[in-house]
């Protein structure tokens, strides 16, 4: 069964760091002054989490929520608690935009609240097509070009669209890209990807994309910490298990990291053995 919590914080870490970028090529095109609270507690009784909120130049906010699932009018119900709440704290309208991965098409927009009506504004990365990024981008990538910031965005949601290929031949092609450039932006870009794939893929499949980061600081990281483990074991088959248990913690590691938006530590971990370790045992990462 899909980890779909795994891949809500991939999405709200990516989210987050392409902020100005990922929104306008989703189609939410505002100029924002600040992000809004996210956390909702109401009489003390009820703590009320969304994913982003941010306020606009034109006074109303933007409310933004990631869907992996659809459970129909009981996430819709939730939706408008939410705005409900934060439109009686702030004193301004709300606008729901919900995005949705995992292959969702179609959902449920519109709920009757007895008087009048409650909907959102959806999203479906699978109306976004990966063959059209992927064939633009390498073409930019023959031309000697460098990447925007909106086009990594893009590279690192690739997994979600939709496309004629399978997903592994997705996300070969998207690291590939993403390797060519060596910057903060493309490695977090490899981090999701390589995250999406632990997720997706097994077997062979899987196998493949670690091949693919092995030579990149990423993958340098895993067979690191693969080998340590291997050597502890002491013998071969340790070894082997060790490279095993290596990628694990790896995967666990970049996915805690990107969940507490602690982009800085994702980064450093690439060149600093002792702090990836130190990490290791904040989390309990064993």
């Amino acid at each position: 069964m899909a980890n779909t919590k795994h891949e809500d914080a991939i999405l709200k870490m990516g989210f987050d760091y392409f902020r100005d970028t990922i929104l306008k090529f989703l189609g939410i095109d505002y100029d924002f002054v600040e992000a809004g609270i996210t956390e909702l507690v109401e009489l003390t009784i009820h703590s009320l989490y969304m994913d982003f909120t941010f306020l606009t130049t034109g006074g109303f906010y933007i409310h933004i929520e990631f869907q992996t699932t659809d459970s129909g009018k009981k996430d819709l119900r939730r939706f408008h608690a939410y705005e409900s709440v934060l439109s009686h704290k702030t004193g301004k309208n709300v606008i729901t935009y919900v995005i949705y991965s995992g292959g969702i098409e179609h959902t449920v927009t519109e709920i009757d609240c007895g008087m009048y009506s409650y909907r959102v504004i959806p999203i479906y990365l699978s109306d976004k097509d990966a063959d059209t990024v992927l064939k633009r981008l390498q073409e930019k990538k023959q031309n000697g070009e460098l990447f925007t910031e909106e086009e990594f965005a893009q590279l690192a949601l690739t997994p979600l669209m939709s496309s004629k290929k399978e997903r592994k031949d997705i996300i070969l092609e998207s690291l590939k890209l993403s390797k060519t450039e060596k910057s903060i932006t493309a490695e977090k870009t490899m981090a999701m990807l390589y995250t999406l794939a632990d997720k997706f893929l097994e077997g062979k499949d899987l196998e493949e994309v670690k091949e693919a980061v092995a030579m990149t600081r990423i993958g340098q990281m895993i067979f690191e910490d693969g080998v340590v483990r291997g050597r502890e074991e002491g013998r071969r088959e340790g070894q082997l298990e060790g490279e095993k248990a290596g990628t694990e913690r790896m995967s666990a590691l970049i996915t805690k990291l990107m969940q507490e938006n602690r982009l800085d530590d994702l980064q450093r971990i690439a060149v600093d053995e002792v702090l990836r370790e130190r990490l290791m045992r904040e989390f309990g990462i064993l």
